[in-house]
């Protein structure tokens, strides 16, 4: 084989490589009409079509309850990283909404779904309809651990800090409060975003609404 050769094969297997990496990072296009009339579809599509996509709360809820399903009850991927990753997903949500669950109800009356919940079971119905050995699972598990890979440098709680209090804090102020609660919720970073977890962590230590107060400038949560 000729030099020439040899660099032509080259440059079409870079080419290739880079083109895949650009799909994988480019953002996700307009969603299609077969899943605009299902719950949740933007965040499926975007699953399916590996695309880059900021997920709202109740996304990444709807999202954790399929990947609920694709754990506890199908076969969990292979890559170790993503079934860790899958799990602490999970996990966060789990911990979300059996802290919303906790919460005293009104005296004599029956504590409605929250939407997190809404949306976590939405997930888990979904994939009621899906066979586990099928290629649609398959597809749903692949791009929920390149999507968990994707993110997990970033915080959870911050990003849902910055949807909710959209133009009264931003990115600064969010990860300030998420620092002064890490004394009391050490993987506060995993765990979704509730005002309630606030509460419980100035609860647990006063001093923390100092912080949040005196340094980040955060007086109502």
């Amino acid at each position: 084989m000729t030099h020439w050769h040899r660099m032509r094969r080259l440059l079409i297997a870079a080419a290739s490589f880079f083109a895949i990496t650009a799909r994988a990072h480019a953002a996700c296009p307009p969603t299609p009409d077969k899943y605009r009339d299902l719950a949740f579809g933007g965040a499926r599509f975007a699953i399916e079509e590996d695309c880059r996509s900021t997920f709202t709360q109740n996304e990444q809820f709807f999202l954790a309850g399929v990947t609920h399903v694709l754990r506890t009850t199908c076969k969990p991927p292979r890559d170790e990283q993503g079934r860790a990753l899958m799990e602490r997903f999970t996990k966060a949500a789990a911990l979300s909404l059996d802290l919303q669950k906790r919460q005293d109800p009104l005296a004599g009356r029956v504590p409605s779904p929250t939407e997190g919940a809404t949306a976590f079971a939405a997930g888990t119905a979904m994939m009621e309809d899906i066979p586990c050995n099928g290629p649609e699972a398959a597809l749903l598990a692949r791009g929920i651990v390149i999507y968990l890979k994707r993110t997990s440098g970033t915080s959870r709680f911050v990003a849902g800090c910055r949807e909710f209090y959209a133009g009264r804090y931003d990115e600064k102020e969010c990860r300030c409060v998420a620092d002064a609660l890490r004394r009391s919720l050490p993987d506060v970073d995993q765990r979704f975003f509730d005002r309630k977890l606030v509460k419980e962590s100035i609860h647990q230590s006063p001093r923390i609404a100092l912080t949040l107060i005196g340094s980040c400038g955060v007086w109502e949560y």
